[in-house]
């Protein structure tokens, strides 16, 4: 019971120096491949049903664009919008039952964001084009043993957080799979630039 106990203390320093590097600034954990938005391409040719999904989406960013000018409000500066994770909240340690304490590796979180580009890049298409998008987008997770997402979060460009693009990503991110792991929930946060 003793190594156990130690051993869990020792896994949670690790990874609370770990959060506490990354959220510093000093470690990066995951990829910094810089987006381009403006690049991202906007449903040229291809499926019909997309194109026409793609037309509505400017269309309705184009709304909502002439609504926010109406107001005189471009969402600017940055924000954080979605789930609150529980970074603070207690962990259960469950110490009759053969639960692991296994993590994810960044590695495999990084694939799991692979994935998924091609869906965040179609999100980005959400964005107003007017909108200061420039700067780090971070995805916040909470991610159970079975590699399911429970909760998501986004840091970033208050104009790429919020509105339709905000929930666009949010849902890409909920929709990744990760292995599973023997352990209990985990929380992982994923930067990307935005240029």
């Amino acid at each position: 019971m003793g190594r156990f106990i130690a051993g869990f203390l020792v896994a949670t320093l690790l990874w609370g120096g770990l959060y506490f590097a990354e959220r510093e600034g000093y470690l990066q954990l995951g990829a910094e491949e810089p987006i381009d938005v403006a690049a991202v391409p906007k449903a040229e040719g291809g499926d019909e049903e997309e194109a026409e999904a793609s037309s509505m989406r400017r269309r309705r960013g184009r709304r909502g664009r002439r609504r926010a000018e109406r107001r005189g409000r471009t969402p600017t500066g940055t924000a954080t919008t979605g789930d609150d994770l529980g970074e603070n909240d207690p962990r259960e340690l469950a110490a009759g039952e053969s639960g692991g304490e296994q993590q994810l590796s960044s590695a495999q979180i990084e694939a799991g964001f692979d994935g998924a580009f091609g869906r965040i890049r179609r999100c980005l298409i959400l964005v107003p084009e007017d909108a200061p998008t420039r700067g780090r987008l971070t995805f916040g997770l909470r991610i159970r043993g079975d590699g399911t997402v429970t909760r998501v979060n986004l840091r970033g460009p208050a104009a790429v957080t919020g509105g339709e693009a905000g929930g666009c990503l949010r849902g890409a991110a909920r929709s990744i799979r990760f292995p599973s792991f023997d352990g209990p929930e985990m929380i992982a946060h994923y930067p990307i630039t935005l240029e």
